[in-house]
């Protein structure tokens, strides 16, 4: 009996280990939006929009905003604190009801970062429910389902892509290669003449589509291989473009980490 409890809190463990990782994930995410959100909220509330037409009140007022973040970042601080199956799974559902709020909030409506760590956050919610299930089968399920949301993110981000002005290297051209300071954009600039500027962009963006196409299908991939795949690219889209875009990325590189996931004891039974 002993050996069976120690096996089941082992197992409890890991899983709260991975569960927790994707919530510092999202935690990160969030804060790293902190000096853009506060911004945002200053000028939103110095000169408000009126659009009572498709907002309603409460999602026009900025205190709803405001305290809608605060809460956020509060619960998914108090989450990596908690143990107990029902209290992760309110705070989890907690975290997601803020996303909901925030994305349709009119001064973060639709939020790349918001939208992103409310999927995040919508992983939590159902891994909170399998929390006290064994790793051994849970973490591949897990590991899937965080791959099949990364998969319909990144498959919605290269269909958007599928037009003559990106795949012609126009957009990416004008937003990024022609003037935008950035070590990446400035590095090219230096040492490339423009019309060699203006191809890189061309390639440069089919690269960015195709990439995003292949990384649609991370669920069909094998589980490490997904991962790595999502983290490369994850990593290549906020160092190459903007930093702010960790704010996007982060929450979605924790969900590629639970495809890492290993158990020492697993790790131990292969190697002997």
């Amino acid at each position: 009996m002993n050996e069976i409890s120690q096996a089941e809190q082992s197992s409890r463990k890991e899983c709260l280990s991975i569960f927790k990782t994707v919530v510092v994930a999202v935690l990160i995410a969030l804060l790293w939006k902190v000096r853009y959100f506060c911004f945002l909220d200053y000028w939103n509330q110095a000169i408000p929009l009126q659009d009572d037409t498709f907002f309603p009140w409460f999602f026009r007022n900025q205190a709803v905003a405001r305290w809608t973040y605060l809460m956020a970042c509060g619960l998914a601080t108090l989450t990596l604190f908690c143990k107990s199956q029902k209290s992760l799974f309110g705070l989890a559902a907690g975290l997601l009801a803020t996303q909901f709020v925030l994305n349709i909030h009119q001064s973060s409506y639709n939020d790349v970062t918001f939208l992103c760590c409310g999927w995040a956050s919508a992983w939590c919610v159902w891994m909170a429910t399998r929390i006290n299930e064994p790793i051994a089968t849970l973490q591949p399920r897990a590991a899937w389902l965080a791959h099949a949301i990364l998969s319909m993110i990144f498959l919605g981000g290269a269909v958007g892509k599928m037009t003559p002005e990106f795949w012609s290297g126009e957009v990416l051209y004008e937003i990024y290669f022609r003037e935008h300071d950035y070590w990446f954009y400035n590095a090219i600039r230096y040492y490339f003449d423009a019309p060699t500027v203006r191809e890189i962009a061309t390639w440069h963006s089919r690269a960015v589509a195709i990439s995003e196409l292949v990384c649609g299908f991370l669920w069909l991939m094998p589980m490490r291989i997904a991962s790595w795949l999502a983290l490369v690219m994850l990593l290549g889209i906020a160092l190459t473009n903007n930093v702010l875009l960790f704010s996007v990325v982060t929450s979605l590189a924790g969900l590629a980490i639970v495809g890492l996931h290993q158990s020492p004891k697993r790790s131990l039974v292969r190697n002997s």
